[in-house]
């Protein structure tokens, strides 16, 4: 980060006479300023309540104790900057960037952090910008009825925060840090909870219908009250809380794409009849892992990689294996009633199509009386599986290696 700065005597002189309005004093004028430039200042303690800043520049600034009730932030940048204990109350913060801003145990009571509507210029239309609070630090700030829905809050870090009443409709808090927080009467409809910390978090009445929740360890929250129908997430038994951390780890280094958390390795690990349901394991790796009749029914397990793994008797019922590698894996007795076996096209660094496609991988697999029907299975290989008994009824077998048909 860069070094923070004194306001210059110009800006000192807007704070000051922006102060006077507030106050009512003779020669006080409201600041109206969008689009002004206060990176890297040094603003602690500013009274800035009801002033016009929509699109203004506070990146790296510090404003520590500052006021902005009812502001006027609309797609104001805040990116890195100190809002420690900040009173952000009823300001209008839709479209804000507030990505790894400190904001440790601010006021944005009935903040705005919906969407922001913004021209584009070279053509007229208007495009949605999601608010961002990526990777913020929100410990014991309070957002007492706020408004957040759409927002991105993933792998922020959020202990002890108030959220009571707030409307967070499909809000991303893939990753977070949840713990201790009040969530009573949240609207949390369709929003991304993949791998959130929610232990100690007060959940009455919240509306979770929808919400996706892979890899989220329920077994320590009181869910009574709590609106669930249609959401992802495991039931049954837990799984050892060696592997719920590793969950919450793995589920932070998708939602950063590696740049944080830690990849789950399952590799070598016993984790026969171990309830998988609904889980995030894209990409993780269980190289010849003991998972015996395992259950990962509903699981995502994208690029996975169970080589030589044991699993014989698992359910793979409805969980989507694309591109996952099976190679000399036991998969006798499986089952895959609904499951999603197909190629993923690779994309390059900028999202354009590289032609690639990575399919499954069964070669020298086991999967003698595995049932498979209905299973779509074009282009997988096959070659020197064990396939005796396997019922392959209803599949798509097109260009498939290894079967004889």
């Amino acid at each position: 980060m860069a070094d923070r700065n004194l306001p210059s005597h110009e800006v000192q002189v807007v704070l000051s006479r922006h102060a006077a309005f507030l106050a009512g004093r003779p020669g006080g004028t409201r600041l109206q300023s969008p689009g002004v430039h206060y990176e890297n200042l040094k603003l602690d303690g500013a009274k800035l309540d009801d002033a016009i800043l929509s699109r203004a520049g506070f990146g790296n600034a510090s404003l520590a104790n500052a006021e902005l009730r009812r502001a006027d932030l609309f797609c104001a940048d805040f990116q890195d900057a100190d809002l420690t204990r900040v009173v952000l109350d009823r300001a209008d913060l839709r479209g804000a960037n507030l990505g790894r801003a400190i904001l440790r145990n601010a006021s944005l009571s009935q903040v705005d952090l919906r969407p922001g509507q913004i021209m584009i210029a070279e053509t007229s239309e208007s495009k949605q910008v999601n608010a961002s609070l990526d990777g913020a630090k929100l410990d014991g700030a309070d957002f007492k009825n706020a408004q957040l829905d759409e927002a991105n809050m993933s792998v922020s870090s959020a202990t002890g925060a108030n959220f009571g009443g707030a409307s967070m409709f499909a809000v991303n808090l893939a990753g977070a840090d949840l713990s201790g927080a009040n969530l009573t009467g949240t609207k949390l409809k369709d929003a991304n909870l993949i791998g959130v910390n929610l232990e100690g978090a007060k959940l009455k009445g919240v509306d979770l219908r929808g919400a996706n929740l892979r890899n989220v360890d329920l077994s320590k929250v009181n869910l009574e009250g709590v609106s669930l129908q249609g959401a992802i997430y495991r039931k049954g038994d837990q799984l050892p809380q060696a592997i719920e951390t590793a969950l919450q780890e793995h589920s932070v280094w998708i939602a950063t794409n590696g740049a944080q958390g830690k990849r789950a390795v399952l590799s070598g690990l016993k984790l026969d009849g171990c309830n998988f349901t609904g889980c995030d394991l894209r990409g993780a790796e269980l190289h010849g892992a003991s998972l015996e009749g395992a259950d990962f029914s509903n699981a995502q397990m994208m690029f996975a990689s169970f080589v030589e793994a044991n699993l014989n008797k698992a359910n793979f019922d409805m969980a989507d294996l694309s591109g996952a590698n099976f190679m000399r894996a036991h998969l006798a007795g499986s089952r895959w009633r609904g499951a999603k076996v197909a190629g993923v096209e690779l994309y390059n660094v900028h999202n354009q199509r590289t032609g690639k496609v990575i399919y499954p991988r069964f070669e020298q697999a086991d999967l003698s009386s595995a049932d498979m029907r209905g299973v779509a299975l074009e282009g997988i290989d096959f070659t020197q599986a064990k396939m005796v008994g396997v019922n392959l009824q209803g599949s798509d077998l097109r260009e498939c290696l290894g079967i004889k048909r």
